[in-house]
């Protein structure tokens, strides 16, 4: 009897160890085909943040563009200023023309001609001043000068309140790029705070550099 109640102990203490190897078994197992836990992200827990930075990246999109648009303005001052300036030399020989007479070189001729008799004393005052009225351009030739003398005026005046509008525009794009430029700053410097805080917040700062060793967004720029 004893026998073989120390067999029967044996036999308890084998099926034992094997029910706990199995066990040990089947949670090794279990524990490869489990998938290992991700930790949240912090676009995840944090979705203020992406919402920060998306504004950023917008601000800062409008930014670059009113940037260029005040560039192009600019280039319409510069442009302006050349069609002014080419409409008051065409004002100005209009009326220098209209002073002058038509460019008639034989009334010209007879001018001269007329002077140098004067000043030989070969014509009187009188005689000379008849000769000069002969050689006076016509009515229909002073009517036509005195239009082309109004539509040069009218040009240059154009291109004077021309010019005054677009420096104007330009003067306001440049104000807005300068506004632009600073909310983007602030923008961008926001977002990346609150990056900074949500890393910490979900034990993940050293993911990131602190203050110290990286500089924000608007120290980088």
């Amino acid at each position: 009897m004893s026998g073989t109640g120390i067999e029967a102990a044996q036999i308890l203490v084998g099926l034992l160890l094997f029910a706990v190897l199995a066990l040990g078994g089947m949670a090794v197992v279990a524990g490869r085909r489990r998938p290992a836990t991700r930790p949240p992200s912090v676009d995840e827990v944090a979705p203020q943040v992406v919402e920060l930075e998306t504004g950023a990246d917008e601000v800062r999109t409008a930014a670059q563009r009113a940037v260029q648009a005040a560039d192009a303005a600019r280039d319409r001052v510069t442009e302006a200023a050349g069609v002014r300036e080419q409409a008051e030399q065409q004002y100005q020989q209009a009326r220098w023309d209209a002073w002058t007479g038509p460019k008639d070189e034989a009334r010209k001729l007879v001018e001269r001609a007329a002077l140098e008799a004067y000043q030989r004393g070969d014509l009187s005052v009188d005689q000379l001043n008849r000769i000069w009225e002969h050689t006076r351009p016509g009515e229909d030739a002073v009517e036509r000068m005195d239009e082309e003398v109004a539509l040069a005026k009218q040009r240059y005046e154009e291109a004077l309140e021309e010019g005054v509008e677009v420096r104007r525009a330009a003067h306001v794009a440049e104000v807005a790029a300068e506004v632009l430029a600073e909310e983007a700053r602030l923008a961008e410097d926001e977002a990346w705070i609150a990056r900074l805080e949500a890393e910490q917040a979900a034990g993940l700062s050293g993911l990131l550099q602190g203050p110290g060793d990286s500089p924000g967004p608007s120290a980088q720029h």
